[in-house]
């Protein structure tokens, strides 16, 4: 039920922001973009400010927001692109739809979202023990083909 709800939640802040994005021409693919360090000052400045304006604009979410990027971190690109799935799905929503899913949630039974949830929702692999404790590695990342 958690999950949901913090899913739910990502999708709702995220879809505002996606839909502000212009829709021109299609992005490159994902494999044309360089490593982090390899990006301009400019080009990080742009990916960082939107995340540092919501952060300074919603004290209140802080600790949601903190637990969704640590959350983001324990999924896999499997879980991670199924999520982008969702909120492509969610954006592509009508606002009479979001709105009447998002009551429909709200009339459901923690019963019921749970067992949504269990036939529907994110499989999270189990969180990681803190710094003393075992540590499962990261999965390895695809080679690049040149």
């Amino acid at each position: 039920m958690r999950a949901a709800a913090i899913l739910m939640t990502g999708l709702v802040l995220a879809a505002p922001a996606m839909a502000q994005q212009p829709t021109a021409a299609p992005a490159p693919a994902a494999s044309s973009y360089p490593e982090w360090n390899k990006l301009t000052q400019e080009q990080r400045q742009a990916l960082i400010d939107p995340i540092r304006s919501r952060w300074n604009d919603n004290p209140d979410m802080r600790a949601e927001m903190l637990k969704r990027a640590q959350h983001w971190q324990r999924m896999t690109p499997e879980q991670r692109e199924a999520a982008h799935r969702g909120m492509q799905r969610w954006e592509n929503l009508t606002p009479e739809q979001r709105k009447a899913m998002h009551e429909q949630w709200k009339a459901m039974s923690p019963e019921q979202r749970k067992a949504w949830l269990e036939a529907n929702g994110p499989k999270l692999p189990p969180p990681r023990s803190g710094p003393a404790g075992p540590r499962t590695p990261p999965p390895p990342r695809p080679q690049e083909h040149r």
